[in-house]
């Protein structure tokens, strides 16, 4: 019988960080896209310095799931 083999800590905080990743990244989102809802809806005067951040934040997400996207699709063909 094979003896099972265990993760080492660098595997395990990997998979930690992942998962800490793929629950932030809607949660921190949602939280942009509320407020910016708001300012918009309410036509409240935002920071600017949080419309940049959550604009950068928005755009670097979706910015590298779709370059991943396309490399997985061009990695399959």
């Amino acid at each position: 019988m094979a003896e099972e083999q265990k993760p080492t800590k660098s595997e395990l905080l990997t998979v930690f960080c992942g998962m800490l990743r793929s629950v932030t990244r809607p949660a921190v989102t949602i939280i942009f896209a509320a407020v910016i809802a708001q300012v918009v809806v309410d036509r409240i005067d935002a920071p600017q310095w949080f419309i940049a951040l959550a604009i950068t934040c928005i755009a670097w997400w979706f910015g590298d799931r779709t370059v991943r996207h396309v490399k997985e699709k061009k990695k399959g063909d």
